[in-house]
């Protein structure tokens, strides 16, 4: 008997272009904290994007990250975006890394 190994996926390194991450519904606050690190790392200033329901998401990154010591929160806009002829609500904080955070991150995501 032979076994047959499934296919897996190659994983890939998350390398943004710029410091704007679209936060959606699809994924949970946990992971859209990690990432959010990885964009810290990069770029010391990111603005989280999101429409409607994952706005919630992108306030408890937001929430959690400050807590913690990694970030401050230095802008919240919010207004409404027509979109397809659908009003929705658009939410952009903007968060700072602070010493201290860019410290723990780069530890953290050591690789």
């Amino acid at each position: 008997m032979s076994t047959q190994q499934t296919q897996r996926p190659q994983k890939q390194r998350l390398d943004p272009t710029n410091n704007e991450l679209h936060v959606s519904s699809k994924k949970s606050a946990k992971e859209f904290i990690f990432i959010t690190k990885i964009f810290l790392k990069k770029f010391n200033s990111v603005e989280l994007h999101a429409l409607g329901e994952a706005t919630k998401i992108s306030v408890r990154v937001a929430e959690n990250l400050q807590r913690q010591g990694l970030i401050t929160i230095t802008k919240i806009n919010s207004f409404t975006a027509d979109i397809d002829g659908r009003k929705r609500v658009k939410l952009v904080i903007t968060v700072q890394l602070t010493q201290d955070g860019k410290a723990r991150i780069d530890q953290e995501l050591q690789a």
